[in-house]
């Protein structure tokens, strides 16, 4: 038999007698409730019960009615009414509060309400009322409401349909609770979950503080923040990293204020929250007699300002503050969740408290245990169940009678018979438990949940209340975040943190067992040229592949990516260097295999450096460090292949460090110069033209060629400031030769790939022929086949627009790439230079012989002039010219010289030049 009403009214006046100058607690109102659920339960059951419950006295009722409006008061919870008939409606107390009224106030009508109801949300919820009162449709809404002070408030609504004796809609009753703290809170952990994977991923947290800057001033409305950092030694606050919303005025506003502030300095704000530990707020900054940056707050428009500590272990390690462009006031909600960042970055609001609802009747308060989004069980001291609520069958997947013959050791996996009696032993001497477990569904599926447990007094006999919850949301949401900290999330690779994480370990355990480790650094070979032709959309398909193609080629063994085209792999337990050489060319073996991409085939290389632990280091930044020193020395061996650590390679790479600082100083110091090699008509002997080619005269080493330097600029980038350099000095010097009288003569520059794919290659060009008055005919620009056959619509693109201005276009070292007849026909082509390589071993090599006449007749059919490049011999020239070749270029005739010594052989190339005559051909 479950408590009838006078023993609930019994129940309810021994809440507070513990202590009685205290109101009871939250659980002790859910006790309550559960035992006016059971009465409801009941008198549904067998009407009988409800004459025993009329003998009940004024003052018991009064007293049951004061109860019932302090629960509401404490949940934060109004009951309503609504009559359809008389269209007159009833709510408690609390709905006053909920909006915004004062408790004198009259009931206002539904119009008078569905006007404050915030405009987005009014269509909403007029359609569930309409259709809770034609349909007899439960509803179950929330929606924003205009205060009359003008705050904007979350709330949620529930409806129930009551039908007359003809089956229709008489009447609507219901619940609405204030949910504006929960909406608020929802928002600051999606930003503190955001923060903490921030804070994960970096290796300093200051790398990230602009983006967590950016995060916070998203969730509050802010629209610029900045981070001081203290400086105790120089006794100063220095400003160490800002965000600003893209706006010139927000950006200024960092502009004309310091970035460091004397300490101490009392009116100056972050200097303050310093000195007083906790967080500051202005108002209005631009006002404000006590802000030291009140004038240039006004003039950029910001007003509302607030400051925090980031705090560890009692020490302010900084402070973080932050502007919006509205006056405000300091709110509770604000301020705590600049506590929580200050303090644990990362770190979740608690999760509100249990929803519980009172209805003035029975029926009301069955109905709100019924709708509450918790599971209600009610069990004996050995664990048998005799109640439970309409969500717990539900999210069990079990009738009412069915759990009603079963314990909760059935459905808690976790819950043994001895473990029960612990608990029942804490909960008798009045422990309140809140524990996790995972509970068992009909299905045999299970599901994570949290429970919070307490006694109940059931006709004189103790059982227990089990509110539980199903949080399998938010541990997916917590092992989604683990998941994001920890892994890439373009290739779901594991990224630097993980691989820092596991490399650490894996040192601490070879150290411990005397064993030996590999670290293998993988940086994919013309990555970027590929990523910058075809596009980021081709490069990340790329990357995926490749990730993929290293995941199936090392089983078992950690491969991360560390950004960019960067991988690197963790070779544990190894036993000597063949081991770790297998595995190196097993990874070159899979990469290089051909992928297709954007209707192209691709063969992607990989350079990868080797550092062993612990002859190459006994920590995991030494490790790293010197593998990818290897990686470097072999990409300077060709790429394509892999190096083990020596300690030579730290000293080729500070000598490559060296040159590097020095190349991007050579252009603005002079020290880069030009030299010219001269291209001879064959039949004339004369000079035709010129290739111009860069030296540095490095004031240290000396003369340097181009193959010493080049290839380090291309990989620092500097190739393209120093490609517009060499045109610009090429096109000058041509324009000087022609100021000195001497004859018209083409100049060639060869375009390096990245200068190639700048968007600004024509308009840049097109500038210097402008500024020089050069006449466009004279500049000839050499690329190469790969070059040109990478992306052949953009390559025809800048052909046509180059062509456009008059100026000759050049494929060097001809030969070598995977151009073809079919392919030369579809580009603007005017010259192809024969690659040396085919020109060192004629006449006398059959196939080089074959392959140079071949190129001769495909230029001459496609009437596209031809150079033969590295003539050196007289015999070169003469199997040359017997071919008909147009134009010849090498030593033979001059080395590359510098201009002044150039001019000089152009005034002796004006009388001829004798050349071997062309023999007849073979008949």
């Amino acid at each position: 038999m479950q408590p009838n009403y006078s023993t609930l009214l019994k129940q309810l006046k021994q809440l507070g007698a513990a202590n009685p100058g205290e109101p009871p607690g939250i659980e002790q109102w859910m006790e309550f409730l559960e035992q006016v659920s059971n009465v409801c339960a009941d008198m549904a059951l067998d009407p009988g019960n409800a004459a025993r419950i009329r003998p009940v006295s004024l003052s018991e009722i009064q007293e049951l009615s004061s109860r019932i409006e302090e629960t509401q008061r404490i949940a934060g919870l109004g009951d309503w009414s609504f009559d359809r008939k008389s269209g007159q409606g009833k709510w408690s107390r609390e709905c006053y509060r909920i909006f915004g009224l004062s408790p004198s106030a009259p009931m206002p009508t539904y119009k008078e309400l569905s006007r404050q109801i915030h405009r987005d949300d009014r269509l909403y919820v007029k359609d569930r009322v309409e259709a809770a009162l034609h349909d007899a449709r439960k509803f179950e809404i929330e929606f924003r409401y205009h205060l009359p002070d003008g705050e904007v408030r979350w709330v949620r609504a529930i409806g129930q349909p009551v039908k007359n004796a003809r089956g229709q809609v008489c009447r609507l009753f219901g619940t609405v609770m204030d949910v504006n703290s929960r909406k608020l809170i929802e928002v600051r952990q999606s930003m503190e979950h955001t923060v903490a994977r921030l804070l994960a991923e970096c290796d300093s947290p200051v790398e990230v503080i602009p983006e967590i800057i950016e995060t916070i001033c998203s969730t509050f409305g802010w629209v610029c923040g900045a981070l001081w950092m203290p400086d105790k030694k120089a006794g100063l606050l220095r400003r160490a990293a800002t965000w600003a919303l893209p706006r010139p005025d927000i950006e200024q506003f960092f502009h004309n204020t310091p970035d460091q502030i004397p300490l101490p300095a009392g009116a100056a704000l972050s200097s303050r929250t310093l000195r007083v530990a906790r967080a500051d707020w202005f108002p209005d900054a631009s006002r404000g007699e006590h802000f030291e940056r009140a004038k240039e707050a006004a003039a950029t428009g910001l007003h509302g300002c607030l400051a925090f500590p980031l705090q560890a272990a009692g020490e302010i390690l900084g402070i973080m503050e932050f502007f919006g462009l509205q006056p405000h006031e300091a709110d509770r909600e604000t301020m705590q969740s600049a506590h929580f960042i200050g303090r644990h970055i990362g770190q979740f609001f608690q999760r509100k408290q249990v929803e519980i609802a009172l209805r003035e009747s029975e029926a009301h308060f069955r109905a709100l245990v019924e709708q509450a989004s918790d599971s209600f069980y009610v069990h004996d001291m050995n664990g048998r169940f005799i109640d439970v609520n309409q969500r717990g069958c539900e999210g069990l997947g079990y009738t009412r009678e069915e759990l009603l013959s079963m314990s909760v050791q059935d459905i808690d996996l976790d819950l043994t018979t001895r473990e029960l009696k612990k608990l029942t032993g804490k909960l008798t001497a009045g422990t309140p438990i809140a524990r996790e477990s995972r509970y068992q569904r009909k299905d045999g599926s299970t599901f994570p949940v949290e429970i919070r447990m307490g006694p109940i007094d059931i006709n004189g006999r103790q059982h227990l209340l089990s509110l539980v919850r199903d949080v399998t949301e938010r541990k997916e949401m917590q092992d989604h975040i683990q998941h994001l900290a920890y892994h890439d999330s373009l290739t779901n690779l594991p990224n630097r943190a993980m691989f820092n994480r596991h490399l650490c370990h894996a040192i601490d355990q070879a150290a411990r067992h005397g064993k030996s480790l590999a670290v293998l650094f993988i940086d994919l070979d013309r990555f970027k040229y590929v990523n910058d032709t075809l596009g980021h959309d081709a490069g990340d398909r790329l990357l995926q592949e490749m990730s993929r193609r290293l995941s199936n080629a090392l089983h078992g063994d950690l491969v991360a990516r560390l950004g960019g085209d960067e991988f690197v792999v963790l070779l544990e337990d190894i036993h000597d260097s063949e081991h770790v050489s297998h595995v190196a060319q097993k990874i070159l073996t899979a990469l290089v295999e051909e992928l297709p991409l954007n209707g192209q085939r691709i063969h992607i290389t990989a350079s990868i450096g080797v550092s062993i632990f612990p002859e190459d280091g006994e920590d995991e930044f030494a490790l790293m460090k010197h593998a990818d020193i290897a990686m470097y020395r072999a990409k300077d061996r060709g790429k394509n292949n892999f190096q083990f650590y020596s300690a030579y390679m730290s000293q080729h790479a500070a000598k490559m460090l060296a040159l590097e600082s020095s190349l991007r100083r050579a252009i603005e110091r002079e020290e880069l110069v030009l030299y010219y090699q001269g291209k001879v008509e064959t039949r004339t002997g004369r000079i035709s033209g010129v290739e111009s080619l860069v030296r540095w005269q490095h004031p240290e080493l000396g003369l340097l060629s181009p193959d010493q330097f080049i290839p380090l600029a291309e990989e620092t980038g500097l190739i393209v400031p120093l490609s517009k350099w060499v045109l610009r000095e090429a096109c000058k010097q041509v324009c000087e030769w022609q100021r000195q009288n001497l004859p018209p003569l083409n100049v060639a520059v060869n375009l390096s790939a990245r200068q190639f794919v700048d968007d600004h290659l024509l308009e840049d060009t097109a500038l210097v022929l402008r500024e020089l008055g050069m006449d466009p005919t004279l500049l000839e620009l050499e690329i190469t086949e790969s070059m040109m056959m990478h992306n052949p619509e953009h390559t025809i693109q800048i052909l046509q627009g180059l062509k456009a201005m008059g100026i000759r276009i050049a494929i060097d070292d001809f030969g070598i790439g995977y151009s073809s007849l079919s392919h030369l026909r579809q580009f603007p082509i005017d010259i192809i230079k024969i690659d040396r390589s085919f020109i060192q071993d004629v006449p006398g090599d059959p196939a080089d012989e074959a392959i140079t006449e071949a190129i001769i007749a495909m230029g001459k059919s496609l009437k596209i002039t031809v150079v033969a490049e590295g003539v050196e011999k007289p015999e070169q020239l003469q199997f040359l010219s017997d071919l008909s070749c147009e134009e010849i270029q090498g030593y033979f005739f001059s080395k590359p010289l510098p201009a002044k010594d150039f001019t000089k052989l152009l005034w002796r190339n004006l009388a001829p030049v004798a050349v071997p005559s062309r023999r007849p051909a073979a008949k």
